[in-house]
């Protein structure tokens, strides 16, 4: 049996080589810009790596960067789980990804409410068997038919209800998003949301979306009859425009209806085919999603372990920004 090491880290440049020669390893190429998006500058705090060395060889990771959760007024010291990776060859036989999750859960207890994780069938087992992690919620994946290309069921679907622009209400492309624009409705909506959401302040948003070197986001100011009523953040990814992340005043279907009709529109200008966004079961809009025609086309598991404190609500609602890629 060799004799590995392993160890926790908050310094991500000392490893960063070894993290992206681990990557491709198992995956091929990948890009710098990709792994300094998720580590480098989050205002939240640095990130924790779990590593296990064979000589000075990195041969896994289990790796958390800090995103804080809101549950009806509360805020929660929460992490999310990225880039989990054990080398092919040390799958078998070793229990390094086992051992990797007890030594990050053991270190995170010491100031950190809740993990959260987008695991796979594989991986799910180990969180859910072996340390007590659960699934929190289904997040379902739904997307609209925006651009019409011949005959098909999909296609059909864009001439149903196309998206439209409205006098009343506007869409306003911006580089960086202002605290002092948003503070007051993203504190009111901490206050307001009647379920489990990842709180993001402005300089947040900033940092993990409009200032992110690898996803090319866009962002938008939601205005309607001239007043600030939320924020959104898009991403153009091939045929699809997603909708990353929003969040509107109270929850207002309307506002809600008025911003997904504008952007299909704006998203079959960009001739894109596709508008993309999460939901979860019950969630405030999941109607209008339907009512809009969004066809809902898989789920995937978002698994939590409660570490000090559990939020409130079990309900949560999640968006394509809040999983480690887009």
């Amino acid at each position: 049996m060799k004799d590995l090491r392993y160890e926790c880290s908050t310094d991500y440049l000392r490893h960063r080589e070894s993290i992206l020669q681990l990557h491709r390893d198992n995956y091929g190429q990948v890009s710098r810009e990709k792994y300094d998006s998720f580590y480098l500058g989050n205002p939240l705090g640095s990130p924790l790596l779990g590593l296990c060395f064979d000589n000075a060889k990195l041969i896994g990771q289990e790796n958390y960067i800090r995103q804080n959760v809101a549950s009806d007024g509360e805020m929660y010291r929460s992490a999310i789980g990225i880039n989990t990776i054990v080398n092919s060859n040390y799958r078998l036989f070793f229990g390094v990804f086992k051992r990797l999750i007890q030594l990050t859960m053991n270190r995170m207890k010491e100031d950190t409410d809740i993990l959260c994780a987008f695991a796979n069938e594989e991986s799910k087992i180990y969180y859910l068997k072996y340390f007590q992690w659960e699934v929190a919620s289904k997040v379902q994946v739904y997307k609209k038919s925006i651009g019409y290309s011949g005959f098909s069921v999909e296609n059909f679907l864009a001439l149903l209800r196309p998206g439209r622009l409205r006098k009343d209400f506007k869409l306003k492309e911006i580089k960086e998003f202002n605290s002092a624009v948003l503070e007051q409705i993203v504190e009111g909506h901490k206050k307001e949301a009647e379920y489990a959401y990842f709180y993001k302040t402005p300089g947040f948003l900033n940092w993990k979306f409009l200032r992110n070197k690898h996803y090319r986001v866009i962002g938008y100011l939601l205005e309607d009859g001239g007043v600030l009523r939320g924020y959104a953040v898009a991403y153009e990814d091939g045929i699809e425009l997603k909708i990353v992340d929003f969040l509107i005043d109270h929850d207002d279907v309307g506002i809600f209806e008025k911003f997904i009709s504008s952007l299909g529109f704006i998203g079959a200008q960009m001739e894109k085919r596709r508008l993309v966004i999460y939901g979860t079961p019950g969630c405030w809009y999941l109607n209008s999603l339907k009512k809009h025609f969004f066809y809902h086309r898989w789920d995937f598991d978002f698994l939590t372990a409660n570490l000090n404190r559990a939020p409130f609500d079990t309900r949560w609602v999640i968006q394509i920004g809040d999983f480690d890629i887009f």
